[in-house]
C-alpha cells in the first residue's frame, strides 16, 4: 500500500512552535500536531501543508470559500512537546518508514558575522569603543595630512596665547561680533575658567568643533566656484583651507568618541549652522579678509579654551582632573596625529590646541593678504605630508604621550 508523511515546524505569533505530522493511509489522512502552549495551528500553514499532500499523492481538492478542504477524512490529535529550536523543517519518507527528528543547525541571521547594511547587528556596533576603530576609518584617516606636533611646538604655543589687536574698522567689527557671542556661549554652556563642570566643557567642545568646520569649506567652495567662474589660478588657498575644515571635522569626532551628545547639544549645532553660516557667506561674498579675521579671532577663543581645559586636567582636585587624567587618548586620536600607544586623552587635547593655534595664525594671515596673492603655507603641508608618511613607515610616532604627562603642574610647584 501507498504510505507518506512529512513533519513541518512552524512559528506563530508570541513564539508558539508547532510541529505538525501528516501520514496518508489508506482511508483517513492522519495530522499529529504538537504545540508548545496549544494544539491551535495557522490557518494559512495547514493549507500550504493541504495543497502539498494533494499535489504529491493526487488527493482531492475542493476551494471553498477563498480555503482548502478535504474531501477525506481527516484526523487532529495532540502529541508529546517538541522542542522549539527550528522554525521550520521538513523530511518526507516513502513506505512503512517512520518520520525522524533530526532537526538542521541553523543559525539567526543576528548572529552571523554577515555584515547587516545599517549595521544593527551586535558585532558591528562594538566597533563604537574608543579602543578600536571603524573598518574603514584607518586607511581614511591615512589619507589625511596633518601636522604632526611635537611636545616643543605644543610648550611653545601653550606658553603664547596670541591675540590679535583689532586696527582698521573691519576688524573691530569682527573683535566685537566674536566676543559678543563667546560670552553668549559661555553663558549658556555654563563654562567658567575655574573648577569648570565637566558636562560644560562636553558641550563646549562639540558646539565648537562642529561650527569651527564650517567657515573653511565656506570659504573653500567660494574660491572654488570663483577659479571656475573666471578660469584662472586660485594659487593654492582652497587646498589650505579644507585642510583646516577637514582638521575642525577630526576634531569633532575625537571628541565624539569620548562622549556623547544629547538633544539640547544637538540643537546648538543645528543653531549654529543655521545662524552663522548664512551670515558668513554674506559677509565673504562682500569682503572675504573680513571672514578670515573673524575665524581668526574664533581661533583665539579657542586656543583659550583649551589651554584651560589642559590645565584643568593637569591640575589635582579640579573636576576635569578627577574625570578626565586617567583616560586613555581614542584610536582614532593616536591614528590621526601619530601618538604612542600609551598616550593619553589629555594630549590628544594638546594636538588639538595646537591645532586650532595654528588655524588662528593662518587665517590671521589670509586676512592681510589680497585674494590672489600666492599661499605662503603651501610648503608646511608638503613638509608635514613627508614627516607623517615617515613616521607610518618607520613605525614611529609623535613624542607626546609617550611618557607620563599627568601632574607635570603639581610636581613643579612642590
Amino acid at each position: 500500500s501507498s504510505h507518506f508523511g512529512f513533519r513541518l515546524w512552524v512559528q506563530q505569533p508570541r513564539r508558539h512552535f508547532h510541529t505538525l505530522t501528516f501520514k496518508r493511509t489508506s482511508k483517513f489522512l492522519h495530522t499529529e500536531v504538537t504545540a508548545s502552549s496549544s494544539c491551535r495551528v495557522m490557518s494559512s500553514a495547514a493549507a500550504v501543508l493541504r495543497a502539498h499532500i494533494a499535489r504529491s499523492r493526487n488527493v482531492g481538492l475542493s476551494r471553498a470559500a477563498g480555503a482548502f478542504a478535504f474531501r477525506a477524512p481527516v484526523a487532529v490529535r495532540c502529541v508529546d512537546h517538541v522542542s522549539p529550536n527550528v522554525l521550520l523543517q521538513r523530511r518526507w519518507h516513502s513506505g512503512d518508514r517512520s518520520l525522524n527528528d533530526d532537526k538542521p543547525n541553523l543559525t539567526h541571521f543576528r548572529e552571523t558575522l554577515q555584515p547587516h547594511p545599517l549595521r544593527a547587528k551586535p558585532h558591528q556596533q562594538k566597533s563604537a569603543d574608543r579602543t578600536s576603530m571603524e573598518p574603514d576609518e584607518k586607511p581614511i584617516v591615512n589619507l589625511m595630512q596633518n601636522h604632526i606636533w611635537s611636545e616643543k611646538e605644543i610648550d611653545e604655543r601653550l606658553a603664547n596665547l596670541y591675540q590679535h589687536r583689532p586696527r582698521t574698522a573691519s576688524d573691530r567689527c569682527m573683535h566685537g561680533i566674536m566676543y559678543t557671542l563667546y560670552k553668549g556661549f559661555n553663558f549658556i554652556t555654563g563654562f567658567k575658567p575655574v573648577n569648570t563642570p565637566v558636562k560644560a566643557v562636553e558641550w563646549r567642545l562639540i558646539v565648537l568643533e562642529s561650527f569651527a568646520g564650517v567657515p573653511g569649506f565656506m570659504a573653500a567652495m567660494f574660491r572654488h566656484f570663483r577659479s571656475l567662474r573666471t578660469l584662472q589660478r586660485d594659487h593654492g588657498w582652497i587646498h589650505t583651507l579644507l585642510e583646516e575644515a577637514e582638521n575642525e571635522r577630526m576634531h569633532l569626532l575625537v571628541c565624539m568618541k569620548m562622549f556623547k551628545a544629547g538633544f539640547v547639544t544637538r540643537l546648538l549645532v543645528i543653531g549654529a549652522q543655521v545662524t552663522m553660516t548664512p551670515f558668513l557667506a554674506a559677509i565673504y561674498m562682500v569682503h572675504p579678509m573680513a571672514v578670515h579675521r573673524f575665524v581668526g579671532y574664533l581661533e583665539e577663543t579657542a586656543c583659550v579654551t583649551y589651554a584651560n581645559i589642559i590645565d584643568q586636567v593637569q591640575t589635582p582636585g579640579t573636576p576635569l582632573h578627577e574625570a578626565w587624567s586617567g583616560l586613555p587618548a581614542p584610536a582614532l586620536a593616536k591614528a590621526y596625529w601619530k601618538l604612542s600607544d600609551d598616550a593619553m586623552w589629555v594630549d590628544a587635547l594638546k594636538c588639538m590646541f595646537a591645532d586650532e593655534s595654528n588655524h588662528r595664525d593662518v587665517n590671521h594671515t589670509f586676512a592681510t593678504m589680497a585674494s590672489d596673492d600666492p599661499n605662503p603655507f603651501v610648503e608646511k603641508h608638503q613638509d608635514s605630508a613627508a614627516h607623517a608618511w615617515r613616521l607610518e613607515m618607520e613605525g614611529g610616532s609623535a613624542d607626546i604621550g609617550c611618557h607620563k604627562t599627568l601632574g607635570t603642574k603639581a610636581q613643579a610647584q612642590k
